[in-house]
């Protein structure tokens, strides 16, 4: 199969399941390009099993200024790479009935500049749900052909539609081939806003089990217990909650803790200040983004590695957390909140433990009680593993990938995208 994949920017460094899912394909015989189009810088690649397979001479990250008065002034060259590449015809293709808001704001016209010569594909895959309104208009307009998956992963289907509104994807549901879901929770939120459900299939994100081999712990430290928390310094992950949580363990207990913190973002400064507050001061390490590799080396020194994750102010939400599945594999004990889909990947005590999200006390009364249950742990770390050999490896995500991309490419008798025009709510 001849494959595009559409997501932000690639690659970045949050992002190693589509480093992950775009290789595993190659290796599979089939051919992947990549189109960062969310006007983005890339952050780099965190998974450097890949790198053998160069996915960088087969991406483009499409930029344009990002000031409107700047638009205006390198639209002459834009115009020019549009005619270079894709012949003078081009212009009467970007139609301002099909583009419309992306048309007025010229965004289309350098998105159009930028996108094959031969844009003919078995297979466009839309990686997050928003980018689909740029790939169906360019579809529409014939710069792509191709069956559409659109992909639902997190702050898409949670954030962005308690923002706009359940009607926010009503454009994309005719036009789509098939739509995907990282976990069963979003695949009901999606269910519940109008996606199709005969068209719409839950597939994990994969990971290489190989690079996080089973290394189970026995019992915790005796000294200073290790903790991790792993992703974006944002509110979603809660590691705010966490670490008053850790601090009042600490005092309760009377015992030494440690804390690694491996992520960036905005609440840096903040967790910062809260960790001298809370008086853990120099217990917690933050040591900013982190390659896969590096996050392995975390995760293997640690004593607990602990998922706090929760519905922030603007309603995004996580679905089973990456890092987590990491953990798990790689055998080390865990703490998750009942939040979005990591109670599809933890099972209160069978493969980890879970709280209420966004509660200190719960929190710490998890963190007490995954200590109380070391003779437990191998039991646990062991079924934890197997969860996530026989979900979430990436070999059988692949196929569960490559099974939806098959069974859309047999057309129906009715296909979806036919009908002329765009709906207003893509404008």
């Amino acid at each position: 199969m001849k494959i595009a994949f559409f997501t932000n920017a690639f690659p970045m460094m949050s992002e190693a399941f589509i480093a992950n899912s775009a290789a595993a394909l190659v290796e599979a015989g089939h051919s992947v390009d990549l189109y960062g189009i969310g006007n983005v810088d890339a952050t780099g690649l965190s998974v450097p099993e890949v790198e053998p397979l160069h996915l960088e001479q087969s991406t483009t990250n499409i930029r344009w200024p990002g000031k409107r008065a700047d638009r205006w002034l390198s639209l002459p060259g834009a115009l020019k790479d549009l005619v270079s590449r894709h012949g003078a015809g081009s212009l009467f293709q970007l139609r301002p009935d099909v583009y419309r808001r992306t048309f007025m704001d010229l965004s289309a016209i350098y998105q159009a500049a930028q996108l094959p010569a031969e844009g003919d594909y078995d297979i466009i895959h839309c990686q997050f749900a928003p980018l689909a309104e740029h790939v169906i208009k360019h579809r529409r307009a014939g710069f792509l052909s191709g069956r559409l998956v659109v992909n639902f992963r997190g702050y898409d289907i949670s954030e962005l539609v308690t923002a706009h509104g359940e009607h926010l994807y009503d454009h994309i549901w005719p036009e789509a081939d098939a739509f995907i879901a990282n976990s069963e929770y979003f695949c009901q939120r999606a269910i519940a806003i109008g996606c199709p459900e005969d068209r719409l299939s839950v597939v994990g994100s994969g990971m290489r089990l190989e690079s996080f081999p089973f290394q189970p712990i026995s019992e915790a430290s005796n000294s200073d217990i290790r903790f991790l928390m792993v992703g974006r310094l944002i509110e979603r992950k809660g590691f705010h909650i966490a670490l008053a949580a850790l601090a009042r363990y600490a005092r309760a207990s009377g015992r030494g803790v440690l804390v690694d913190i491996v992520g960036d973002g905005p609440m840096r400064a903040e967790l910062e200040q809260l960790a001298r507050d809370c008086g853990l001061g120099e217990a917690v390490t933050f040591h900013g983004a982190q390659s896969h590799k590096a996050i392995a080396d975390f995760i293997r020194k640690c004593d607990v590695f602990i998922a706090p994750s929760m519905t922030c102010a603007k309603g995004s939400q996580d679905g089973p957390v990456n890092t987590l599945k990491e953990a798990m594999a790689i055998g080390r004990p865990v703490v998750g909140t009942r939040h979005g889909g990591i109670s599809e990947l933890v099972i209160d005590g069978e493969t980890g433990l879970l709280c209420k999200e966004g509660d200190v006390d719960a929190l710490e009364q998890a963190i007490h009680r995954i200590l109380d249950m070391q003779a437990d742990w191998p039991r646990m770390l062991s079924t934890a593993r197997k969860v996530v050999e026989n979900t979430y490896a990436l070999s059988r995500t692949t196929d569960d990938l490559i099974g939806v991309y098959n069974s859309i490419l047999t057309p129906p008798a009715s296909t979806p995208g036919d009908s002329t025009g765009l709906s207003k709510e893509a404008a």
